[in-house]
């Protein structure tokens, strides 16, 4: 039996801890809380932060462990990494790990290459914002330079927004940078993707629809995403192409592409699988592929199966709630009883449910499977017709 470090132990990794135990690894999960749910089902656990990279080799080389990853995470990336390096476990490298983990080398990058993105620069502070701004045109987005999760992401539709949602996109970056970007009008695409030994393999392509009032948040995915084969092979080639540059070798990826009249523009990619229960759940659903036991294997030192993959109708929606105290939720019994329908709540009741502004404030989730696309919103509009989130004001 094979023992796995399995850096970062939350919601989303739990998941990840469950699947490696079911294919008979042994699994030591680590997280700095101490109530993190993946640390309670994994056979081994040390409460430790996941960015103490001396910690977590010290770990490694008391256990004896066969291999180290991280599930839908880039907090965790730096710490894997190093592990990895020290131990020459299989795995991704160091260059592809900081592209992924800084935005403006990932821009810098594809400009270098003459990969299609959004007009953009850099800037430090807010005077550097308010003199780069006249460059553009409104609207413009601004976002962290080191962010996930749409944090500090916003949509500046005139010169008056600008200074607060500047602000905001600094408190979110540990960098201390902000990207200022041209606004480019399209179809929005998420890519998951598995590279192995720098070969990319595009498993799943979904269109992502965001409503008015959060014009930065994602609020459903698609599967697959309505583009005819040429679109498809498009938007296929870019994603390796900017892999390529980047140099990527051993992992999942996510990527996020928008497709325009001039063909597709890259927006930026993390070599991890999606947040959420993208990577765990619904690119499988949608590809038909095992991205998670085959990321355990790879990085387990172990044969992996080959990668294929087929399109099939997925909807991954998310539910917002009314902000306030969360006194019931109804329908959800009755929803979860159709057939190829998953879901679940973020907020128990009691808890706030908060104004609508990043992934983190969304309410409920629902992951839903058809025969094809149109089956699948057909089943997710009759589950969002049928749950409901009562609260009441603050």
């Amino acid at each position: 039996m094979k023992t796995v470090l399995i850096v970062g132990a939350g919601v989303a990794q739990k998941e990840g801890v469950l699947r490696a135990r079911e294919m008979g690894y042994r699994v030591v999960a680590t997280d700095g809380a101490i109530d993190a749910p993946g640390l309670m089902v994994a056979d081994d656990f040390r409460v430790i932060d996941v960015k103490d990279i001396s910690a977590h080799i010290a770990l490694a080389e008391e256990l004896n462990i066969d291999g180290v990853l991280s599930i839908a995470t880039d907090v965790s990336l730096p710490t894997v990494q190093a592990v990895r390096e020290h131990f020459n476990f299989p795995g991704l490298s160091l260059k592809p790990m900081l592209v992924g983990l800084d935005k403006q080398k990932q821009r810098d990058l594809c400009k270098q290459h003459g990969l299609l993105q959004p007009a953009y620069c850099v800037a430090s502070d807010l005077s550097e914002v308010n003199e780069l701004a006249t460059t553009f045109d409104y609207p413009m987005i601004v976002k962290p330079v080191d962010n996930a999760g749409s944090r500090g992401v916003a949509l500046v539709e005139s010169p008056v927004d600008l200074q607060e949602m500047a602000s905001r996109a600094f408190e979110y970056s540990d960098s201390g940078k902000v990207l200022l970007e041209a606004f480019v009008e399209g179809k929005e695409l998420t890519v998951e993707g598995f590279s192995v030994d720098g070969v990319h393999h595009i498993l799943a392509v979904s269109e992502k629809h965001k409503p008015k009032e959060s014009p930065c948040v994602a609020i459903e995915l698609a599967y697959p995403a309505d583009l005819t084969t040429a679109e498809r092979a498009a938007v296929e080639a870019l994603m390796v192409n900017v892999y390529n540059a980047a140099g990527v070798d051993n992992s999942p990826t996510h990527a996020e592409v928008i497709l325009t009249s001039d063909g597709p523009f890259f927006l930026e990619m993390g070599c991890r699988g999606g947040g959420f229960y993208v990577f765990t759940r619904t690119v499988e659903a949608a590809s038909g592929y095992d991205i998670v036991g085959n990321w355990l294997r790879l990085a387990a030192g172990d044969l992996i199966e080959p990668v294929t993959a087929r399109d099939r109708g997925v909807v991954l929606r998310f539910m917002v709630g009314t902000p306030g105290i969360l006194k019931a939720v109804h329908g959800v019994e009755s929803a979860a009883a159709m057939d190829g329908v998953d879901l679940g709540c973020f907020h128990a009741v009691g808890d706030v449910v908060p104004e609508f502004t990043n992934d983190g404030s969304r309410t409920g989730w629902m992951i839903v499977r058809g025969q094809d696309l149109k089956q699948a919103k057909e089943k997710a509009d009759k589950v969002s017709a049928m749950v409901r989130f009562e609260t009441e004001p603050i």
